[in-house]
């Protein structure tokens, strides 16, 4: 046992002191370091697999799969191939030019090589691809032009009123997709757009609601609202009768009537009673058995938002 005790201590006395172990760990770290420095900074030529992305989507046109792998024979140092291979690097692709005439489309890729290589790393040659050319699968839309639906709530300050109800600018759009979804489609929403106190015309971009498995030819559209200051004017007016029969006369109580006419300020001192048309019609005034005859406006200015009368009706004496 003695023995034993004094074996294990002489093995201990053998072994390196701590300031010793300590400095054998940093040379061996800087050792290392300098070893994985030289062989990071070597320039190495090698198969590098990439995540394809496609872009510049012709209209109409959909790929069934928009990201695939691609390989390439690359040239870089020893850095970037450790980049490429802890993390999953991406390029894209542009299908602008791409040939969709057949039933498969087909796309260049050495046609895109100097494109491809400036989203590698700086120091990063490319040397090949493989494939050259990309076929892809894809699929062809219908198109047709949509209504543009504006969905809206405007509050005008008092006083004033819309000339024209809302639009947008423009009017439609073509719009792409399944011929079961275009054919069932009766318009295409706006964002919502909503406003108060308003007293000058509106003019407001605003976005279109999408609708999964479409595609918008465009993504906005113009809302357009003018705004105009109205006032109220009243006018008397003679009520004027038509299709009398012949040797028949009639005498109307009353014979005048009031309208009230709410128009732009810029028409307030140009419309005039003459303007106006108000009659009663006695074409079948001998079978009518009531004593009324209804006032029918036949003539009126442009421009105006509402226009009220009264009374309805007249009363009316036969004289013949």
């Amino acid at each position: 046992m003695a023995n034993k005790r004094v074996g294990l201590d002489s093995l201990i006395k053998k072994l390196p002191s701590q300031g010793r172990f300590r400095f054998f760990l940093l040379f061996v770290f800087v050792s290392f370091t300098f070893w994985l420095s030289t062989k990071l900074s070597n320039i190495y030529t090698l198969e590098q697999s990439f995540t394809l992305l496609l872009k510049e989507v012709p209209e109409g046109i959909i790929p069934s799969d928009t990201s695939r792998k691609i390989k390439a024979s690359v040239t870089a140092s020893g850095f970037e191939i450790l980049l490429y291979r802890l993390f999953d690097k991406s390029v894209t692709i542009s299908l602008q030019e791409a040939d969709f005439s057949s039933t498969l489309g087909r796309v260049s890729l050495r046609n895109q090589q100097f494109s491809i290589e400036q989203q590698l790393f700086d120091n990063t040659r490319l040397n090949q691809i493989y494939p050259e050319n990309l076929n892809i699968v894809y699929s062809r839309l219908d198109e047709k032009r949509i209504a543009v639906v504006p969905q809206t709530q405007i509050q005008l300050r008092a006083g004033y009123l819309s000339d024209i109800p809302i639009q947008s600018k423009p009017d439609s759009i073509l719009v792409r997709g399944p011929k079961s979804i275009l054919d069932t489609l009766k318009g295409v929403s706006t964002m919502f757009f909503e406003t108060t106190d308003v007293y000058e015309g509106i003019s407001q971009e605003v976005g279109l609601k999408s609708i999964p498995e479409l595609q918008f030819a465009q993504e906005n559209v113009q809302l357009l609202l003018p705004v105009s200051r109205y006032s109220e004017k009243e006018f008397v007016l003679q009520v004027e009768v038509i299709n009398l029969p012949l040797g028949v006369r009639v005498k109307l109580f009353p014979p005048t009537a009031k309208l009230r006419a709410t128009l732009p300020m810029a028409l307030l001192n140009t419309v005039k009673e003459s303007d106006f048309r108000l009659v009663v019609d006695c074409e079948n005034l001998q079978d009518q058995e009531s004593k009324s005859l209804k006032l029918n406006l036949l003539k009126q200015p442009p421009g105006l938002k509402q226009l009220i009368w009264e009374p309805e009706e007249v009363n009316y004496l036969i004289r013949k």
